[in-house]
């Protein structure tokens, strides 16, 4: 049976599940083209499929590989962006403000502030306390209600971090598709000397997909969300 309470919960769906479903996506629309008959008997085997929990395992293949490929970004990022913004040798923040989170951080979760020398001469105990602030911040803003924005970004993040940890698959499900289009195409035109509309069609579509993989989801695409969700952690200590 569907864990109807999985898919229905947002994070789920969108940051975990449709990672899954975008990966298949040339699969599906080639096999859709190239062989319709084994699409029909595969509908009949994903609805099988599916109704044991293939949507569940997709979600937890795209959430596993998004958490090993974090390990790698943010040792490349300097340590999570929250815990990033927080140091004082950090720029990103401005002065004002973040003497203000410190304050505020310092009072909600009575832990002391580290020094700027604590900071620079042992950097790692500094980020233990700044881990505890952020700890502290992700558990406060769980209510999704309450803090729709911190909501949005976490997710934005889940989905990108997830989606780049299914790159590879993803790249070579398209290039294997596409060969695959390419051979259909060349064995109808040998055949009937005239370009077959559909299959063009599909092949354009996944040399795009192919492109987007390529060219547009990498680590920066990644960091991105991951900064905007950072900062929204710490405005929600102005709610």
């Amino acid at each position: 049976m569907i864990d109807l309470t999985k898919i229905s919960d947002p994070y789920e769906r969108r940051a975990r599940i449709y990672p899954g479903l975008i990966c298949l996506f040339p699969i599906i629309i080639t096999v859709f083209i190239v062989s319709p008959k084994i699409f029909h008997l595969w509908s009949s085997l994903a609805a099988l499929a599916v109704s044991f929990g293939l949507l569940q395992l997709l979600a937890h293949i795209a959430r596993d590989r998004g958490k090993y490929l974090e390990v790698m970004l943010l040792k490349e990022w300097g340590g999570m962006p929250s815990i990033r913004f927080l140091r004082f040798r950090d720029q990103t923040i401005p002065k004002p403000a973040k003497k203000r989170y410190h304050a505020i951080l310092s009072e909600q979760t009575g832990i002391d502030l580290p020094s700027k020398e604590l900071e620079n001469d042992k950097p790692a105990e500094a980020d233990e306390i700044y881990q505890s602030w952020s700890d502290y911040l992700r558990g406060k803003t769980r209510n999704s209600n309450k803090y729709p924005l911190v909501f949005k970004e976490n997710v934005n993040y889940g989905f990108r971090r997830n989606i780049f940890g299914l790159r590879l698959l993803c790249l070579l499900a398209g290039i294997f598709c596409l060969v695959a289009i390419i051979a259909k195409g060349f064995q109808l035109y040998r055949t009937s000397a005239t370009i077959d509309a559909p299959i063009a069609g599909t092949g354009v579509i996944v040399a795009l997909y192919l492109c987007i993989f390529i060219f547009i989801i990498n680590k920066q695409w990644v960091k991105l969300p991951a900064d905007a969700y950072a900062r929204q952690l710490l405005e929600a200590l102005n709610a």
